[in-house]
């Protein structure tokens, strides 16, 4: 039948491999965001620092069984990021054949993987789609407005990933919710389609889920690409955004939906120097909403290649808060600092990261 279960192989046959990689990338942090300037250090500035373990098992006739182990941490504090979690980045287990790869565990949605390529800072300097947040009326922080940060990794679930067919691939993913007395209660889906066809790419998903009190939810959905053109490369992104969530501690019931349009570009200077800019708009269509809250971020950022694996970056982003507006500039993996409203929102990076 030539599908996923009730593989057996020979173990004279059998082959298998455990490959140890990782990434650390420490930045400087300087940020104003309208209640003066503060430095800090901290982890990722392009991407998180990790160290995984990932291996495989050849069953013959094409088929293998995959594992991926992979811990977040913070290099400038040694800490676990990701709450604590031992693997918090991912953890699966399952097989991978000529009809595509199923696996089980904490993995990353389909729609955050396609949604990110149409970012030309990937989630980091700033200037990304996921590092805008919003400073509440009491001087917190809320998680950034994406639903894309909160949805990205989903516990206890199912993922299949098709081959690519004449540049198409698509994406399935079903997360149960573990939830007692409840059969949706936690429970997460999410799809993508991408394609690719030489120096262009197209990318499409969907993410719904359910929190653990079955009371609301998040749901997203985005399409966008990108396109090269000898030394440069254009990234173009729509996502759509909307919160219903419910809980004791807010006031934001029903009430948030936001939407972001990016157009950024790669420019390669030199062999070692990359040069990007992205625009981005975010409008707000909340519930409540009397006046324009919308605003336009603008990112700057440059690599420079040391070496093959290490790199060094400098990036500057800025946003003009207006109409009691505080949106603050922070990174996929921390919040910005509390912004005033109607102030401008301005963030500098520099750091240095390196793979193995």
């Amino acid at each position: 039948m030539g599908v996923f279960f009730g593989l057996a192989c020979d173990s004279s046959r059998a082959q298998s491999g455990v490959t140890l990689y990782g990434a650390l990338d420490v930045l400087i942090d300087i940020s104003n965001q309208g209640r003066g300037t503060l430095t800090k250090m901290s982890n990722g500035g392009t991407f998180g620092s990790r160290l995984g373990l990932m291996g495989s098992q050849v069953f013959g006739d094409g088929y293998k069984a995959i594992f991926r182990l992979e811990s977040g941490f913070a290099p400038n504090a040694g800490t676990i990021q990701q709450g604590g979690a031992l693997f918090g980045r991912q953890a699966y287990i399952g097989f991978e054949g000529p009809e595509g790869t199923l696996t089980f565990g904490r993995q990353y949605s389909p729609e955050f993987l396609a949604i990110s390529d149409n970012d030309v800072f990937l989630g980091g300097l700033g200037g990304s789609i996921w590092g805008v947040d919003r400073t509440l009326p009491n001087g917190t922080v809320q998680a950034t407005l994406l639903t894309e940060v909160i949805t990205c990794r989903v516990n206890n679930s199912v993922l299949y990933s098709s081959p690519k067919i004449y540049g198409f691939s698509v994406g399935f993913m079903y997360g149960l919710g573990g939830v007692a007395k409840s059969t949706s209660g936690g429970t997460t889906f999410s799809g993508a389609i991408n394609y690719t066809n030489g120096p262009a790419t197209f990318h499409a998903g969907y993410v719904y889920q359910r929190d653990a009190l079955d009371q609301g939810y998040y749901k997203a959905w985005g399409v966008g690409g990108n396109y090269g053109i000898g030394p440069v490369r254009v990234y173009l992104g729509y996502t759509k955004d909307d919160y219903s969530i419910i809980t004791g501690a807010s006031s934001l019931n029903n009430s948030l939906r936001y939407a972001i349009a990016n157009l950024g570009a790669s420019y390669q200077i030199t062999r070692s120097t990359v040069l990007m800019a992205q625009v981005i708009k975010l409008i707000d269509t909340s519930n409540g909403i009397t006046q324009s809250k919308s605003s336009y971020i603008v990112g700057l950022g440059v690599f420079y290649s040391l070496l093959k694996n290490t790199s060094i970056y400098i990036g500057y982003a800025q946003t003009k808060n207006k109409n009691g507006s505080a949106y603050t500039l922070g990174q996929a993996l921390y919040y910005g600092e509390p912004a005033y409203p109607n102030s401008t929102a301005r963030v500098f990076r520099f750091g240095m990261r390196t793979t193995f």
